[in-house]
């Protein structure tokens, strides 16, 4: 679909904007909708669902000291897997802690001294923890992996 500037500021025409929200069976509420908010549940339902593929394997804070990886499904070198989420872990104070997912469909973390494994592996993010024990960043890193072909190779 190509998009034509309506406004010259770079956004598409509102008609190309209406067919890919439809393209992705995105429904946007309406003014008379007799009951706002069931279909304002279902408009958010509709973004949520379309986009759940980037919300697996996320890594969160689970408390303020500890982090755990949210569950789903992926694809693992052409394989469909699903992770199962286990227990929140708690990370090394005072660094910078790596988190991957290895090829057995677990999850490993290690210390920036340690580095990222030089086996096979998904890399997910890493953690910044402060010398009192508490998260104070998470680095996204999934589109290193997911949006390659293959797994991120031996080092």
């Amino acid at each position: 679909m190509a998009f034509e500037s309506e406004m010259g500021q770079g956004y598409p025409t509102m008609a190309d904007i209406e067919a890919f929200l439809s393209a992705l069976k995105l429904e946007l509420p309406t003014k008379t909708n007799p009951n706002p908010e069931e279909e304002f549940k279902q408009f958010i339902w509709g973004i949520i669902s379309s986009l759940e593929w980037v919300l697996t394997l996320g890594v969160y804070c689970s408390t303020p000291t500890t982090f755990n990886v949210r569950g789903g499904k992926y694809l693992y070198d052409g394989e469909l897997k699903t992770y199962t989420p286990g227990n929140a872990v708690d990370p090394a104070d005072n660094d910078t802690t790596y988190i991957w997912l290895k090829p057995d469909n677990t999850i490993d973390s290690a210390i920036d001294g340690t580095g990222w494994p030089a086996t096979e592996h998904v890399k997910l993010a890493e953690i910044d923890v402060d010398a009192d024990g508490y998260v104070t960043a998470v680095r996204d890193l999934r589109n290193q992996s997911f949006f390659n072909a293959t797994p991120t190779p031996a080092a």
